[in-house]
């Protein structure tokens, strides 16, 4: 790929001829000032945009496309012109292009892979193996700068790979243990940021979701899409689950909806369930979901009738914020300002809420081993400052961190998790339960080792 980028130094060069055909057009062809004037642009900036320099703003982009469609009448095309949809698509895909060449020259160019079998058991022992090998410390910080933020971490079953979801409408994967990326971004598809990531049970695909709405389903060994992009019924896409099989794929916005993919390549939708949703999705390997409501409610549902199963489950006095199944399926941990255990065969609390002091839960997790529990806060206003090792001082304001329990007895397994600057939007358990991954709004993707446990 040369200084400009290949296929996007080619695919802008040819949206600029493009709209040099439109202006071609015109019975009178307008020189750039006129343009610029209509456009409320400069004239340098038309003139680079139509001789292929720059690929600008949709703003700008569409506001001369409108300008160059009906000069001669003397207007703006209206925004229902019949030409503007595929204006937008062709602005589209030049900055996919162009996204993509700012990734790959971001990339960090490294050696080969390492050659060790990366599997679920002893995850955490062969990452730290491979950070001291480097020389560096044992608390690990790979980066992902450059991409607009974390908004979502999931790890693949076998826990080789990582998968993370960017403000740059991008999802990116990650070797765990060589702690870098793990080829190129996966970009199309995706016109807004990508706020979910899930692998499929079998760990051969990877839904994400975004603000857009839209739900991408991904071959991980190819990082192709391997379907059109799937609208949720309403608001964004922002969480995404499979059914135990991989079956089902559920993606949730206002409400919840349910495709068949047992054709990945022709998903049919099946249902639309529930709504009024405040948590991300939940699934047991029981085949049942958990949804957490509005007015302090979580609902659970059979995925195999797609009904109900039963009453709402009534223990909170505010949102439900998160829920979470634990690995045997015996737990239901719902959370607000405390997080609930609840037995699944009774429906019963179990025991009293789990504190953390002020503040809101956003995301809650049982560890795959079920030993621990943890959950992302977000600190209210009265809550204590916390020192990051990192730092001499303590923060200067509270920022998020994630608390951990053990789940027998419900005390704290650790010191909180801290580190992230503003809000933690991604978190997850590895396959072996010893690795927790971070990633917030600070850009850092992080990894922490967690307590192992005793039994």
């Amino acid at each position: 790929m040369g200084v400009d980028g290949g296929n996007y130094k080619a695919g802008r060069e040819a949206s600029a001829a493009e709209l040099r055909r439109l202006r071609g057009r015109l019975s009178q062809r307008p020189d750039l000032k006129q343009i610029a004037h209509r456009a409320g642009v400069s004239p340098a900036t038309v003139s680079d945009v139509l001789n292929g320099r720059t690929h600008p703003s949709q703003v700008v982009y569409m506001a001369l496309v409108r300008v160059l469609l009906t000069f001669d009448t003397g207007g703006l095309a209206p925004q229902n012109h019949p030409d503007i949809p595929l204006w937008r698509e062709r602005w589209q895909g030049v900055q996919e292009l162009k996204e993509q060449h700012k990734l790959d020259s971001r990339s960090p160019r490294r050696g080969s892979q390492p050659t060790e079998a990366a599997t679920a058991h002893g995850l955490a022992e062969q990452v730290v193996l491979a950070t001291m090998r480097r020389g560096e410390r044992i608390q690990m910080f790979p980066v992902a700068e450059g991409l607009e933020g974390v908004w979502a971490v999931a790890f693949s079953p076998d826990g080789q790979l990582m998968a993370t979801g960017h403000g740059l409408r991008t999802v990116q994967l990650w070797d765990t243990i060589a702690q870098r990326r793990s080829g190129k971004a996966l970009v199309g598809g995706h016109i807004g940021q990508v706020q979910t990531v899930r692998f499929s049970p079998n760990g051969k695909l990877l839904a994400s979701g975004s603000v857009d709405g839209r739900i991408m389903i991904w071959d991980v060994a190819t990082g192709h899409s391997v379907c059109a992009p799937l609208q949720v019924s309403a608001g964004g896409a922002w969480t995404v689950a499979f059914s135990p099989d991989g079956r089902l794929l559920l993606g949730a916005g206002r409400t919840v909806r349910v495709w068949d993919i047992t054709d990945p390549e022709q998903p049919e939708v099946v249902a639309k369930l529930g709504g009024n949703l405040s948590a991300r999705l939940a699934v047991s390997a029981e085949g049942l979901l958990a949804t957490g409501h509005t007015g302090g409610a979580a609902q659970i549902w059979n995925l195999r009738t797609l009904a109900k199963d039963g009453a709402p489950l009534l223990g909170h006095g505010t949102d439900v914020t998160a829920v979470a199944f634990s690995p045997d399926a015996k737990l239901l941990a719902t959370a607000s300002r405390a997080v609930q255990l609840w037995e699944m065969s009774s429906r019963d609390m179990a025991g009293e809420p789990v504190t953390h002091g002020d503040g809101s839960i956003h995301a809650v997790s049982f560890s795959p081993d079920g030993h621990l529990l943890a959950a992302v806060v977000q600190p209210g206003p009265q809550s204590p400052r916390i020192a990051d090792e990192d730092d001499d001082e303590e923060t200067a304001d509270p920022a998020d961190a994630v608390h951990v329990w053990e789940v027998s007895s419900g005390e704290a397994a650790c010191d909180p998790l801290v580190g992230h600057t503003g809000t933690i939007w991604g978190a997850a358990f590895s396959t072996d339960s010893r690795l927790y991954a971070t990633g917030g709004e600070d850009g850092q993707l992080r990894l922490w080792i967690m307590p192992a446990s005793s039994v």
